[in-house]
């Protein structure tokens, strides 16, 4: 299986919790007050909390962690995500109302089956057949102790987006300063990872285009055991 591989770097932010097989339960219902508010008017702290959010890792240690070989830090580049990374970018770099828009047009064609329109300011779908697939930004660093480096030749075949019924998909797409087909982890890397919105039976793996259903990352290679984080 050929993947498709871009140079591109990114910047992380990432609420850290931690477990060999760690589960996030997302609430809409918290984030009503924000989500009903246009995300042109989100705040700093506000972006930062949708991010957060959404964010899941195996970064810090508590009294049920169980210790991993490999840090990951996961973020799923849905509608939501996108809207709030854009609104962040456009305050910290005081973008005008013009290169907002452009810039949030990018990143929702780039990572989701949705655009914008940049008149009314409304996301609408964008891929008819929806074959975008779904993308997750990346963060992986070496824990290993004593140290060892981890290689996984052709290594994002190791890793999976899963559904609640098991069916899963594979990676078809990565970005990143240093991406590759394979996988040398020495230090960290910082990669963008899309999925096949199709599962390997050739069904869709979920029933919309945004990630709104219960749904896990498994990675395989990197220790003994899979590494584990599940949305719900």
């Amino acid at each position: 299986m050929k993947i498709l591989l871009k140079p591109v770097s990114f910047i992380f932010v990432f609420l850290l919790l931690t477990s060999c097989s760690l589960t996030k339960y997302v609430f809409k219902s918290d984030f009503n007050d924000v989500l009903n508010k246009s995300s042109s008017t989100w705040t700093i702290k506000e972006c930062r909390e949708i991010i957060q959010h959404y964010s899941l890792s195996t970064g810090k240690s508590n009294i049920l962690s169980t210790k991993t070989d490999v840090k990951i830090e996961a973020l799923p580049l849905n509608k939501t995500v996108v809207l709030a990374l854009a609104r962040k970018e456009a305050i910290e770099k005081r973008l005008n109302n013009q290169e907002y828009k452009n810039r949030l047009k990018d990143l929702l064609e780039a990572y989701t089956s949705f655009t914008m329109d940049t008149i009314s300011m409304k996301v609408i779908p964008s891929d008819s057949n929806f074959t975008n697939g779904y993308s997750f930004k990346l963060y992986l660093e070496n824990t290993t102790d004593p140290f060892r480096p981890i290689f996984l030749d052709d290594g994002y075949s190791y890793f999976f987006l899963e559904n609640k019924e098991g069916k899963f998909s594979r990676i078809i797409e990565v970005t990143g300063l240093y991406a590759e087909d394979y996988i040398q982890l020495d230090s960290y890397l910082n990669v963008v990872v899309t999925f096949s919105p199709f599962a390997t039976d050739g069904t869709r793996l979920f029933k919309n285009k945004d990630l709104s259903e219960a749904y896990k990352l498994v990675f395989n290679g990197l220790q003994d055991k899979p590494i584990t984080l599940e949305w719900k």
